[in-house]
């Protein structure tokens, strides 16, 4: 391989593009100092790939970048294009003739290479450069002073170049990029190497979870099969009592409100009867009274009649006559009076008698009013009856421990033997209402879990259940929990969705203290208020979240459901909450029972009114009708008597007798007799009928308590009955997912009930004595071992690529050894002789410094030219050192030729004697090495194939051009007189 042109435009002094063309052999380029005939040696290093601005002598990359002068301006841009002979195949270019370039522009700070015009990586210029051994770092180009720096480099220096010479510099590059992929693979073995040894630890544990996991499904699955069928019989069983119940409620009804008109009947007939008994009283005493003076009347009478007799007799006869007369004008008198009185009456009983069915349509009525608001007044009694036994049966499930596990009892029971006892999870968490149903069901039994503060606690409770054979209880001590989270990336698309209510840790209130533990319970289960939208979120959340909806329903990790028909049983959360708002009903509910009562008892009033102003109106009219009759039969009795009057009035005249008044008080006092007889019979028979009706109604009021004693107890069974049901269904539907329909098809009515019901316990205990079973640890562990499998296989795959790169490295290392060793012995034969012909006789060798370690040896040069000892380079005089590093360069380009080298003022420190030894050497070995040479020495320009010239024709401005060597003599002379 060949240089055959080197490009140079804007590239520090190459203001004007400059061409340089090689035909191979030797080159020299000469030039005044400051011509800038070093700057090509920078070119060509610049497009190999430095990096370093100290090396191309500038501050900074942009440096190489024409800067401009007095008569140029700056350039923005600085561009080199080397062009190579391959037609050897130095390079594994598939191509005769390559170039490649770099550009940097100004500003920019980013560099351009090319290879043949395309843009390519500076990686791939160094590896085409290490590849035909003239890399930056090589001997191909020996920079200005730097040629005794080989002499005096430390031995790993050296060693740099005997790898550049042996070309195992590209396997060192190589090696170090594969031990850098070896770092990065022992890294990932690492990480993957933590990872496996992680999941092996979660295994173990996950193993027994799932194996604790089966159990308790395998016991769940028998306590489902006996407790569905109690479920069922306890179901239909109250079900069946409840309906005897409500028919027993309607019966009671048609009873009671059979009773309550019997009663109101009876209530109207005995005031009606008092009525009637007292006004009959009255008259019995007004008929005794009047009876009393008649017979007073009669005993003066018959007095007066003895003493008068005699008297009478004379004078009456006349007397008689006028008092007769008189009594018929009287008669007339009355008859007229009776006859205005009768019809007067007759009038009146026709009014009352139509007032009276008046008042009697609007009691009808009224006691419609009544039945309908004694039912609603029912009605509201049992509401309150129904929120009173709910009261009850709630305070029974809050002050009966019955349901807890016998350990969590004694635990709770003893908690004053443990200091750090705070409470169970349900006594801690605080629940809305909204959300108690969500949170009961993802808890479920850890609501049992007892809450204390560090795990000695724990483990002194633990030691007191096994002492004492309390049980088995579960702990969660607040020292030992982590908080469990939603990723955040997760829970921002989860707040997005509709739907979304929130993360469960943050729906629920506890005390600061127990923030860790609302947070490892539920920090990692979101809150939906459907199943259809929990379902969406789990699937867009790929079913990484347990998910429970407002309801109840749960879509748990992985994409198993549960759920169904709500329940109205009782809820663990807010106990006292519950009652408070159930007792909120009581007050509304009296009022309003007090409301219909009042009603109740102002329409009663007003029937009580109606029916007793009925009453007085019958009896008033009863005592019309008696007096309308009385007067009727005074009419007759007066007609009668006038009659009687004018037929005796004759007689009386002629038979004057005193015994007529004395008669005729004796019939009055018979017709008195007569009517108190009459009217005492009749009251005697109402006293009797009153007293019926008073027994009558006791035995109603009576009868009347009895079945509302029994209706309530009926009431406080029924809402037991309909909460036993709830419970039933709650269960079926909450731990089985059934409704009861589908629970009938495992009902089994010929099982054993005291038996099933003793299994079911101890099937619950053995759960119970399981503790906290992780259910989802099946297919948790399944995921794990799936993973681990896979890491395990990741492993396996960077172990094989660790053990290949370890085998490539082990490869370079014995090619990298073979080549040196190869080298160094090839370079030490030809050492020898070169620096005995540059000296002219002397010893010199090359050494390992640790031949034990050829792949890392350092290597030393030992030199003795002609008359002097061996000593350290260093201590050789300049000129010395130059001729040493020479003598070395030119048994390496002998030994291993390299295709380019170029010398830039290395022969400064010769003498002319060895300055031409120094020419006359490189023409030995330019058949095989391409050599361009930068000099001012006339020994050199006198032996090379061409010379180039430097000049700054323009200010600061380099240009070439080819010269002779009388022109090369007065260039040196120049640069000798500059």
């Amino acid at each position: 391989m060949k240089l055959i042109k080197v490009e140079a435009h804007g590239f520090k002094s190459f203001a004007d593009k400059v061409t340089l063309m090689f035909d191979g052999g030797v080159v020299a380029i000469i030039g005044p100092n400051g011509s800038g005939k070093s700057n090509i040696n920078d070119a060509i290093r610049w497009v190999l790939g430095e990096t370093s601005s100290k090396a191309l002598r500038g501050d900074n990359m942009e440096d190489v970048i024409f800067s401009g002068s007095k008569t140029e301006k700056e350039m923005n841009r600085a561009e080199v294009i080397l062009t190579f002979d391959n037609r050897d195949r130095a390079v594994s270019i598939p191509h005769d003739f390559f170039t490649i370039s770099r550009v940097l522009h100004r500003g920019k700070g980013q560099n351009e290479y090319y290879i043949n015009g395309e843009l390519a990586r500076q990686k791939d210029i160094k590896e085409i450069a290490m590849e035909s051994g003239i890399s930056k770092s090589s001997l191909a180009i020996i920079s200005q002073g730097t040629i005794s720096d080989i002499a005096e480099a430390t031995p790993e220096r050296r060693r740099e170049i005997f790898e550049e010479a042996s070309g195992t510099s590209m396997y060192r590059v190589r090696k170090i990029e594969a031990q850098r992929k070896l770092e990065r693979t022992q890294e990932a073995l690492d990480q993957i190497t933590v990872l496996v040894q992680e999941l092996e630890k979660q295994l173990k544990p996950l193993q027994r979870q799932a194996e604790k996991a089966k159990i308790y499904k395998e016991k769940t699955e028998q306590l489902k099969d006996v407790e569905v069928t109690l479920l069922v019989h306890d179901f239909i069983n109250f079900s069946e009592r409840l309906t005897v119940l409500e028919k027993d409620a309607k019966e009671f009804e048609f009873v009671k409100e059979d009773l309550e008109t019997r009663i109101s009947t009876y209530e109207a007939a005995i005031k009606q009867k008092s009525t009637i008994i007292n006004d009959l009283e009255k008259t019995v005493e007004t008929i005794q009274n009047e009876l009393e003076k008649v017979k007073n009347d009669i005993t003066s009478l018959e007095i007066r009649s003895a003493k008068e007799t005699k008297h009478r007799e004379m004078v009456l006869s006349g007397e008689i006559k006028v008092s007769t007369q008189d009594q018929i004008a009287s008669l007339k008198e009355l008859l007229s009076e009776l006859s205005t009185k009768i019809s007067s009456y007759k009038k009146f009983i026709s009014d009352k008698s139509t007032e009276i069915s008046e008042i009697q349509e609007r009691t009808v009525k009224r006691s419609s009013s009544i039945s309908e608001l004694k039912r609603q007044f029912t009605s509201e009694a049992e509401k309150l009856n129904r929120v009173k036994s709910r009261i009850e049966v709630i305070k029974e499930v809050r002050d009966n421990r019955s349901n807890l596990a016998k350990g969590t009892k004694n635990v709770i029971e003893n908690a004053h033997l443990f200091r750090g006892y705070k409470a169970l999870v349900s006594q801690i968490i605080e629940v809305d209402a909204k959300y108690a149903r969500a949170i009961e069901t993802v808890l479920a039994s850890a609501l049992q879990h007892i809450v204390v503060d560090k795990s000695e606690t724990a483990v002194a409770a633990i030691e007191f259940l096994k002492q004492n054979n309390g049980g088995r209880a579960t702990f969660i001590p607040l020292a030992s929990i982590n908080p469990r989270m939603v990723n955040e990336q997760h829970l921002v698309v989860a707040q997005t969705q509709r739907g979304f209510l929130g993360v469960a840790s943050e729906l629920v209130q506890s005390d600061s203290e127990y923030e860790i533990l609302r947070r490892f319970l539920l920090g990692n289960i979101l809150v939906v208020d459907t199943i259809d939208n929990a379902n969406r979120i789990s699937k867009l959340l790929e079913k990484r979240y347990m998910v429970v909806t407002l309801d109840g329903d749960i879509i748990r990790v992985g994409g198993v459901m549960s759920g169904g028909e709500a329940s109205q049983a009782v809820s663990v959360f807010g106990i006292d909450e519950q009652i408070k708002e159930l007792e909120k009903y009581i007050p509304a509910l009296e009022k309003n029972l007090a409301t219909l009562s009042e009603k109740i008892n102002n329409l009663e009033y007003e029937q009580q009114k109606d029916i007793t102003y009925s009453t007085n109106l019958t009896l008033e009219k009863t005592s019309y009708e008696s007096q309308h009759e009385l007067l009727i039969q005074k009419f007759d009795d007066a007609r009668v008597k006038y009659q009687q009057l004018s037929d005796e009035k004759l007689e009386l005249e002629e038979n004057i007798d005193f015994a007529a008044s004395l008669n005729s008080l004796s019939l009055k006092r018979s017709d008195l007799n007569a009517s108190l007889r009459t009217q005492s019979e009749i009251l005697r028979n109402l006293r009797e009928e009153l007293y019926q009706l008073n027994f009558k109604k006791s035995e109603a009021d009576v009868e009347i308590r009895d079945i509302l004693n029994q209706n309530a107890s009926k009431i406080a069974e029924k809402a037991r009955a309909e909460s036993a049901i709830e419970n039933a269904k709650k269960r079926l539907s909450e731990q089985y997912g059934m409704l009861f329909e589908t629970a009938k098809e495992f009902y089994n009515p010929e099982i054993d009930f005291a038996v099933a019901r003793k299994l079911v316990e101890g099937l619950r205990q053995d759960l119970r004595e399981l503790g906290h079973v992780n259910l989802d640890a099946i297919q948790q562990l399944e995921e794990v071992e799936s993973r681990y499998n896979s890491v395990k296989e990741q492993e396996e795959e960077i172990v094989n690529a660790k053990n290949t790169i370890e085998e490539a490295i082990e490869e370079m290392d014995k090619i990298i050894v073979d080549r040196i060793s190869q080298t160094v012995d090839l370079v030490n034969g030809e050492f020898k002789f070169v620096f005995a012909k540059m000296f002219g006789g002397g010893m010199a060798e090359i050494r390992y410094t640790d031949p034990e370690n050829l792949l890392e040896s350092g290597i030393d040069v030992i030199a003795q030219p002609p008359g002097k000892s061996i000593k350290n380079l260093k201590l050789f005089s300049g000129g010395e050192k130059a001729l040493i590093a020479i003598s070395l360069l030119f048994s390496i380009l002998k030994a291993k030729p390299l295709p380019l080298c170029i010398l830039d003022e290395v022969e400064a420190a010769l003498d002319e004697a060895n300055v031409i030894r120094f020419a006359e050497f490189l023409q030995s070995l330019k058949t095989d090495t391409q050599f361009i040479v930068i000099t001012h020495r006339q020994g050199t320009m006198e032996r090379v194939d061409k010379l180039y010239g430097a000049t700054m024709q323009k200010r600061g401005v380099t240009t070439f051009f080819s010269v002779n060597l009388s022109e090369a003599k007065k260039l040196v002379d120049e640069n000798t007189n500059n």
